[in-house]
């Protein structure tokens, strides 16, 4: 009987087992997940440390993100209609142990109507990843594994290949999905940068994080240092960077973040003798053994570590070679240098009578037409040859024909106004030449053309079809001369194109940060990243006197004819009434920018407003209209023409003159004057009527 009790449970527990085995194999496997998140380590290493121990192991690579913005896609760019294709081209620098790790993909996908949408991603015409999008959420981030990806000629092709359809049960058209998927221009390829071996100085400038801080390592800088790091934040900021300025290298552990070992996410640029800072760097110090003690080359660019993070190290003699060189072509000759000497940049003769859009280094706009299609590129007032101001255009806008034969129709707009407009060429580029008002472009222009072709998609008879559209790098600005003297902060952008000086007190030596923010916004917004940047110190009682085109920062003015002037009391902006909207001696912060003309050159001259001589340190500083300005911390708080404003003018409250008293009461006397009148010839005409009724009537 036991035998059988026995053979009874293990016939049991064989069924169970096989039934559990069985409804495994019968329930569907969990779907693989589209997007996959990476380790920051590459697999080999992961294989040879156990998992416990990768958290405490010393990194050997950074994690470093290029974004797409760095690629010619400043604002991103954005597929609709069901259907694109866009290709970008991400540099890989050489020279160093370099891998590509992953492509953190950031992105927008809204939809009004129910369709079925993807996006495929290709690396090298390769497809790595295909998302399915769903319409319903902004703001979204993938990451996509590169770890079998290898570098084509210096260069990673990235393809996005966006389609979709309607549901069969309805007919709608592609135009009134109302689809929109955006790449945004945050997206970025993550590098894992090798740290053995000799640093690079091509590879640590171009793979350098997008917030970068600048060190002044002296503790007085002298004016050359101050140079060359309002040179680099120019260059820097140029290439969509953000900048901060610190001194003193005792601020080094607050910028080297030693928290985050694997990841490299604050860029730093250390200005200064290389003998101040070497005892900060990572071992080994051969590489700057040369330029230590008494004898340090000038104009020396070398590349280190600090805290295993990559480091550029900068001195310069008070060319600024170093700083225009970081946005110059020749930077990559670098690569496998982790020093070098710096000689005169040399910068191409540009033309003065016109500039193609190739010339000017924008990357030529491309769009899929699906009845209308925007090509935007922006124009910078200080990317033209010095001298010049932009009178014309030229745009070169290819289409392709349509199928069915309907014709588009160009439109041009330059800074949200139509200049121009035509039915597009058949067979060839659509040239649209027109004038460019005078005032409409100031320190940028936004030039967009539109393309519009009426499609035959409404009955739903015909499959949804995009044809290209591209304006051209033919596309050319018609310059003409600039005028001498600057009436517009936009001017000085053409005046300053050979050079400018930048005076600062005595003082900046010591507190630099006081000025070194505002100052970089300004150099940055109205000079080109080429143009050379002179600073010198000029004593407290010593009048600032220019030798070339400048900008000026003190308490007295330089040698000029005044806009705003300090020496008649109280400032303050009124309006026609005389009533006061902005009493500028009631503010203890801040500063006044005005446009000023010393010794013949245009200049400006900038003039703090807080007691210890300090500029507000604004985000940014945009000075384009006008030729008085009023900065605070959130940066152009007014900005006024004395020239042609009539609504705002400059008035000295302490300094009221009679004839301002008789401005206030004019139309009061005016009344008087009236009512005076035609009491007199009231009076007039009574006495004249009874004179004649005295008289007889046969006199």
């Amino acid at each position: 009987m036991s035998h059988v009790v026995r053979f009874v449970l293990a016939a049991c527990l064989a069924i169970q087992a096989s039934s559990v085995y069985a409804q495994q194999r019968r329930s569907p496997a969990a779907p693989p997940e589209p997007v996959r998140m990476t380790s920051p380590f590459p697999p080999p290493l992961l294989a040879a440390f156990p998992q416990a121990a990768i958290v405490d192991a010393p990194f050997k690579s950074l994690r470093v993100g290029v974004p797409i913005a760095d690629a010619g896609f400043p604002e991103g760019f954005r597929l609709s209609n069901l259907g694109g294709r866009r290709e970008l081209y991400i540099r890989v620098p050489q020279g160093v142990e370099l891998n590509l790790a992953e492509l953190v993909l950031a992105y927008d996908d809204v939809s009004a109507h129910e369709a079925r949408r993807s996006l495929e991603i290709l690396a090298n015409d390769r497809s790595i990843a295909a998302l399915a999008l769903d319409g319903k959420g902004t703001g979204r981030t993938a990451r996509i594994s590169l770890a079998n990806i290898s570098a084509r000629d210096g260069f990673l092709k990235l393809s996005f290949v966006y389609s979709g359809a309607a549901t069969q049960d309805r007919c709608i058209d592609v135009r009134y999905v109302g689809d929109s998927l955006t790449i945004r221009p945050e997206t970025t390829v993550d590098f894992a940068v090798g740290i053995a071996g000799a640093p690079n100085i091509a590879v640590t400038a171009a793979l350098m994080p997008r917030d970068v801080g600048i060190l002044l390592s002296s503790v007085s800088p002298p004016a050359a240092d101050v140079a060359t790091a309002l040179t680099i934040a120019r260059s820097l900021k140029a290439g969509g960077r953000t900048v901060s300025f610190h001194h003193g290298k005792n601020a080094i552990p607050d910028l080297v973040d030693q928290d985050n070992k694997g990841r490299w996410t604050r860029g730093l640029i250390v200005v200064g003798s290389f003998d101040g800072i070497i005892d900060r760097l990572d071992a080994p110090l051969a590489t700057l053994a040369s330029y230590a003690g008494a004898t340090v080359t000038s104009n020396a660019l070398a590349a280190g570590r600090i805290g295993g993070v990559p480091v550029l190290l900068a001195t310069d003699g008070g060319s600024s070679q170093i700083g225009r060189l970081l946005g110059h072509p020749s930077l990559s000759a670098l690569r496998d240098t982790p020093t070098a000497s710096i000689g005169p940049t040399s910068v191409a003769r540009q033309p003065t009578e016109r500039i193609s859009i190739d010339d000017l280094g924008l990357t030529p706009p491309r769009a899929d037409v699906f009845g209308r299609a925007e090509l935007a590129v922006t124009i910078a007032s200080q990317s033209l040859p010095g001298g010049t101001r932009p009178s014309r255009l030229v745009l070169d806008v290819m289409v392709a024909p349509d199928g069915a034969g309907e014709k588009a129709v160009v439109s041009a707009f330059v800074n949200e106004h139509l200049l121009a407009s035509t039915v597009a060429a058949i067979g060839g580029p659509t040239r649209l030449d027109f004038a460019l008002p005078d005032g409409l472009v100031g320190t940028i222009a936004n030039v967009r053309a539109v393309v519009q072709r009426r499609s035959s998609q409404g009955d739903c008879r015909f499959e949804p079809q995009g044809y290209p559209a591209e304006l051209l790098g033919s596309s050319q600005v018609i310059l003409s001369p600039a005028g001498p003297a600057a009436r517009d902060f936009s001017d000085l952008a053409s005046l300053w194109a050979n050079g400018i000086q930048v005076l600062l007190p005595a003082s900046t030596a010591d507190r630099p940060l006081s000025v070194l923010a505002s100052l970089s916004n300004v150099v940055s917004a109205l000079s080109n990243k080429t143009t050379p940047i002179e600073v010198t110190y000029v004593d407290v009682n010593a009048t600032a006197t220019p030798s070339a085109p400048f900008i000026a920062v003190a308490n007295t003015p330089p040698a000029a004819d005044q806009r705003v002037r300090f020496d008649r009391g109280r400032v303050a902006i009124t309006d026609r009434s005389e009533r006061v909207l902005l009493d500028v001696g009631g503010m203890t912060t801040g500063a006044v920018a005005q446009i000023v003309t010393a010794n013949d050159f245009p200049g400006l001259w900038i003039r703090p407003l807080s007691s210890d001589g300090s500029l507000p340190a604004a985000p940014t500083i945009s000075l384009d209209r006008g030729d008085v300005a009023f900065l605070d911390r959130s940066g152009v708080a007014l900005a006024l023409s004395t020239y042609r404003d009539t609504l705002l003018r400059v008035a000295y409250v302490d300094q009221r003159s009679w004839t301002t008293d008789i401005d206030r009461v004019w139309p009061w006397i005016v009344g008087a004057i009236w009512a005076v009148a035609t009491i007199a010839l009231l009076l007039l005409a009574q006495r004249m009527y009874r004179r004649r009724a005295s008289t007889p009537a046969g006199e």
